[in-house]
């Protein structure tokens, strides 16, 4: 959202929202001229990122973006400390990122926490020797790029080559070469990650005790990512691996980081079985990640050459309607309304009943919450999809004031604004009015980031703005604790 002056608050989180697929250098854009006008929130979203953000990217690049603004003191150190928390292979491209932007002064700092962070490690050996072996390259570039002189055991391991005795490099390299029954109890024992394992073990995952073992060591992200594979390794035709997969993805459907990852795997899988569980746990995880409160009235723009707005339609009151606690109404308009009750209803669902819902006609965005008021019906938030182009009456900015006096408050109003045909007229008018708009440009954002900026709506239109700034900022001494072993 372009505020008065600048890129603002909203434009932000809009931008974070996207993901822009590995190219870092896109979140420059918007993201250095807000963080330049709004540095104290800047850094409160970073943290706030951190714990709720859903795309990788930004967690990589925001911190960078940050240290490019010139930020000093505390938000200084909190963009650094953020970058402590990345994995190695994400820290390296943070590292290579810094590189690429240059910020002036900063990057001896950067390389200093590089170096913190590597010996942190290797003093709890446990860590890094997880850590190294999931991210055995990632962790040799930053030993590299930043000069550290690794510890006499992680140049062993890392530069020479050497597998000491009693290490998990030592089981790896036996692995392939065990009988069934001791190479699944090495997998299980030494907490083999799932990855390695499928490098070296190859073909021989198909052995039931194998599978099994492979299976209890994977992570809700793993097993998300990686339906494909285990169907492709025969994991529903065996009673044993069915019920280990139906206990993993019961688990993994209150997991709170892989919702994204979720709906790209179901559409990876053919048709059975498991794709029906795999659409049951990105469903779940929607409920267990989006959770918004009241009621909600969506506005889709089905006038002509306005099919993204109705694909995107569906996507947000799909999001909505199992994340909401409320009830959601989705309304396609042209200059009359197409009305339905999604609350509760899956995408598929939604999807189904929509499949007729063609472009066409003119526009009247107000046209959907003038049916609602002569419904009865109220709500706590509003979500206007379209390109803002207003050809008919009754225009949204009237037919919103007879809304406030009927309902008497204001409810907040979410403009996700597409390209498409005809000028934006709504966002002026309502300005003109002084109708608040929530202003999102989300044309060229994939249909899987939608989600994620959802989750970024509120039934108060200042309740995510202090929710960010409530979010506290993170010290290097907080990042670099010796006991933290999360985040290989």
């Amino acid at each position: 959202m372009q505020e008065k002056g600048g890129v603002g608050k909203r434009g932000l989180i809009s931008e974070l929202t996207r993901s822009p697929h590995g190219k870092l250098g896109e979140y420059l854009q918007v993201g250095l001229p807000g963080a330049k006008e709004e540095p104290e929130f800047f850094g409160h979203l970073i943290a706030w990122n951190h714990l709720k953000g859903q795309v990788r990217d930004s967690k990589v690049a925001l911190p960078v973006v940050a240290l490019k603004s010139g930020v000093v003191g505390a938000l200084m150190e909190n963009a650094l400390a953020h970058l402590a928390l990345l994995d190695p292979r994400n820290l390296l491209r943070a590292w290579d990122f810094t590189k690429e932007v240059r910020p002036t002064g900063k990057r001896r700092g950067v390389d200093r926490v590089v170096e913190a962070y590597l010996r942190v490690r290797e003093s709890n050996w446990a860590w890094w020797e997880r850590a190294a072996l999931q991210h055995r390259d990632s962790m040799k570039a930053l030993y590299r790029v930043c000069h550290v002189k690794p510890s006499p055991m992680a140049d062993s391991i890392l530069f020479k080559g050497q597998v000491p005795k009693g290490t998990v490099w030592e089981a790896l390299k036996r692995l392939p070469g065990m009988g069934t029954t001791e190479a699944a109890d090495t997998i299980v024992g030494k907490r083999l990650p799932f990855l390695v394992v499928k490098g070296v073990m190859g073909k021989r995952l198909k052995e039931e005790p194998l599978l099994l073992a492979l299976m209890e060591r994977m992570s809700p992200t793993e097993l998300t990512t990686n339906l494909k594979l285990l169907e492709g390794l025969g994991v529903r035709e065996r009673a044993t691996t069915r019920a280990l997969l139906d206990k993993k993805l019961t688990e993994a459907a209150g997991s709170k980081k892989t919702t994204l990852k979720a709906q790209k795997a179901v559409k990876a899988l053919g048709e059975g079985v498991l794709k029906e569980r795999a659409k049951g746990l990105a469903e779940a995880q929607v409920e267990a990640n989006l959770q918004v409160e009241g009621d909600w009235l969506v506005l889709a723009d089905k006038s002509g050459s306005m099919q993204t707005a109705i694909m995107a339609g569906r996507v947000v009151a799909g999001t909505l309607a199992r994340a909401v606690k409320g009830k959601v109404q989705l309304v396609f308009f042209d200059s009359l309304p197409r009305a339905l009750d999604v609350t509760g209803k899956t995408l598929e669902e939604i999807q189904e009943l929509t499949s007729l819902v063609m472009p066409g006609g003119g526009t009247s965005i107000g046209v959907g919450l003038d049916w609602a008021l002569s419904q009865g019906l109220e709500f706590d938030g509003i979500v206007i999809i379209s390109d803002g182009g207003e050809g008919n009456r009754p225009l949204f900015h009237e037919v919103y004031r007879k809304a406030v006096k009927t309902w008497d408050k204001e409810v907040p109003v979410y403009f996700y604004r597409l390209k498409g045909s005809d000028p934006d007229y709504l966002s002026g008018r309502c300005a003109e009015t002084g109708v608040e708009l929530l202003l999102y440009d989300v044309d060229g954002m994939d249909y899987y980031s939608l989600p994620n900026l959802v989750k970024t709506m509120r039934a108060s239109k200042y309740g995510l703005l202090d929710e960010i700034m409530e979010t506290p900022l993170v010290t290097l001494e907080q990042a670099l604790k010796v006991e933290r072993v999360v985040g290989l």
